[in-house]
């Protein structure tokens, strides 16, 4: 076969039998339609995504996802009292015109307006929140807000300046916003403080604290006040002391501080007998918010040395000098020991011991609330009583009148509190020694030295009662049954548990009681407060209480009990309930206490119907 052929036959495939090939028609091969269908589809969708990306960038153009953007510009570390500038920058970054746009420019309360460009339509009740309403604006638009002010806050705190700002494209039903925010820290102040005392003292003598604030800065400072945390063992002067806080903090308000000016206060005491060595001083200024809150702006802090007196005392109350609480009635055992430490002889000492309500510190006037029953005085050295204050001298105790170098003594005496509350005032009582050092060594002095204070807080007086009933107060019968009980024939009891006070508000009080073999609970019959339970697995009646509010006197629940005597019981009083514990909060000391209620039994002598009729007879 020539090359030729060979080359047709690969082409047209074999000859036939004659050796001819059949070339009268020629068959197409298989078409795959599928495949140039999928290619023209998949042609046709990236066209139509390229057309569709090239429609949002257009758009996206046209309008920008951003809209209406805020921008504000300041100083983010803030000196309080200081006048600080701001700059709240607005666009309007689509590329349509804006139907409405309006601001609010939030500050912190402490901040104080000076001046705004251009002022604004509405100032805020807290008068740190300012509305502008800029209306309809064109595409493109932009414009700043000017506003300078003085922040007064608290030192060492942080806060923001936030922006909202509520815009409308045009032809939109919707609005949207846009929302900046700085924020500030409170890292310096304009004000200038100054400590000023003696750099040593002595107990007993006089000490003046002075707190010199100055402004430093260009605005004028007004509503500010100054505080100094006493030292640990200084008494403020009786005429001052309406000044403290919380007994250790001295406030005052301050003079208007136009720029350049100071401001001054100060509060006189004593340091008491007892402390010695460094002791800190600290003092702040600024302003007290309208919840009472105050922002110190300005802090300073000093120290000064308390030097050993000559003449070292202790004052010790039931074997204590620290604060506490007492309960009513409880007796106060006291004891004031005296040493002298100067090193040279002591004369003409004369003691005088404070022990009683407001004000018995200090100037020694009468209190309005006798808080100390002096009738039940234990006095074995003989002091003589001017209403709360007991003086001792060499007219009563010899060594008083020539105390030498390292001579020591003790006096002692024992008193009790009030056993019932006469007011409902939360008094404490007040206890310390004050000595007047006559001379040293021959050479008049008249010194007084003071011990440290201590505070006795009263409890509450709540006190609870149980008390079983056949018939009320009135003798109609609130039990039924026979009467002496009989054994084994039941008879009802009625139990009233009443809790009564005049000191301070009570929280989680439970009441609780055990019901005895022979009895059980049959029903709550009165609630006046709270909810009254039975467990009958430990047979125990509880009545809980969540609180009960300072001016509420008495709370009372009662409750039904069935008394089935045994033959055990015949001839005796049966027992009726078990002692009667009330455990509850102090809500004024924040202590938790317990009381309790003897036992009852069918004995019942102020039972109209039930006096005498308490013994168990056979059947």
């Amino acid at each position: 076969m020539d090359d030729v052929t060979k080359g047709l036959t690969a082409i047209f495939g074999k000859r036939t039998a004659d050796g001819t090939q059949e070339l009268s028609h020629i068959e197409h091969g298989k078409a795959r339609t599928w495949l140039w269908a999928i290619i023209a589809g998949a042609a046709f969708l990236c066209v139509l995504a390229s057309i569709a990306w090239l429609g949002l960038m257009w758009w996206s153009g046209r309008t920008s996802v951003a809209g209406f953007q805020v921008v504000v510009e300041g100083p983010t570390r803030i000196a309080v009292g200081q006048e600080s500038t701001f700059f709240i920058n607005w666009f309007n970054r689509s590329k349509e015109s804006l139907a409405s746009a309006d601001l609010l420019l939030t500050f912190p309360n402490d901040f104080a307006l000076t001046s705004a460009e251009p002022l604004a339509a509405q100032t805020g009740d807290g008068g740190a929140s300012f509305t502008y309403h800029l209306g309809a604006q064109p595409a493109d638009a932009h414009g700043t807000i000017k506003v300078i002010g003085v922040f007064t806050g608290a030192l060492g705190t942080q806060s923001a300046i936030q922006v909202i700002g509520t815009y409308r494209l045009a032809g939109n039903a919707a609005d949207a916003e846009s929302l900046a925010t700085l924020p500030l820290d409170y890292a310096d102040t304009v004000l200038e403080g100054a400590l000023e005392h003696p750099a040593k003292v002595l107990p007993g003598d006089k000490v003046t604290l002075a707190y010199r604030v100055s402004n430093k800065g260009q605005a004028r400072m007004e509503g500010m006040e100054a505080r100094i945390t006493l030292p640990e063992g200084f008494v403020i002067d009786a005429s001052e002391e309406r000044n403290v806080l919380n007994g250790r903090i001295a406030h005052q308000a301050l003079e208007p501080l136009e720029p350049g000016a100071s401001s001054t206060i100060r509060f006189a005491g004593t340091f008491s007998l007892g402390v010695h060595g460094q002791t800190a001083v600290h003092a702040e200024a600024g302003r007290v918010s309208a919840d009472g809150t105050f922002a110190a702006a300005l802090k300073t802090d000093s120290e000064l040395s308390v030097l050993s007196g000559d003449l070292s005392m202790k004052l010790i109350i039931n074997g204590s000098d620290a604060d506490r609480s007492v309960a009513l009635g409880e007796q106060q055992r006291i004891s004031i020991s005296y040493e002298n430490t100067s090193g040279e002889e002591l004369q003409d000492i004369v003691l005088r011991l404070r022990f009683g309500g407001e004000p018995a510190m200090a100037s020694g006037a009468s209190t309005s609330v006798d808080l100390v029953n002096w009738k039940k005085q234990d006095d074995l050295a003989g002091g003589t009583r001017d209403h709360d204050v007991l003086t001792f001298s060499q007219e009563n105790v010899s060594a008083l009148a020539r105390l030498p170098a390292n001579g020591r003594g003790l006096i002692e005496l024992s008193v009790p509190i009030i056993a019932t509350a006469t007011s409902g005032r939360d008094v404490p009582i007040l206890a310390s020694v004050e000595a007047v050092i006559g001379a040293v060594d021959k050479v008049k002095v008249n010194r007084t030295v003071v011990t440290k204070p201590i505070t006795l807080r009263l409890q509450t007086d709540a006190a609870l009662t149980a008390v079983a009933r056949y018939a009320s107060e009135e003798g109609a019968p609130v039990g039924h049954g026979p009467l002496p009980p009989v054994s084994g024939t039941s008879t009802t009891y009625r139990v009233e548990w009443t809790i009564s006070k005049t000191l301070h508000a009570l929280g989680r009080v439970t009441v609780s009681a055990n019901l005895p073999k022979g009895v059980e609970f049959t029903s709550v019959t009165e609630v006046g407060i709270g909810e009254v339970s039975y467990d009958a697995d430990r047979r125990l009646v509880l009545w809980t209480i969540s609180d009960v509010p300072a001016d509420a006197s008495e709370s009372r629940v009662a409750f039904d009990i069935k008394l089935t005597p045994s033959e055990a019981d015949i001839g005796r009083f049966a027992s009726l309930l078990g002692e009667s514990r009330v455990e509850f909060t102090d809500a004024t000391l924040n202590e938790s206490l317990l009381r309790t209620a003897p036992a009852l039994s069918t004995n019942m002598p102020y039972d109209a119907l039930a006096k005498g009729k308490g013994v168990v007879r056979k059947p």
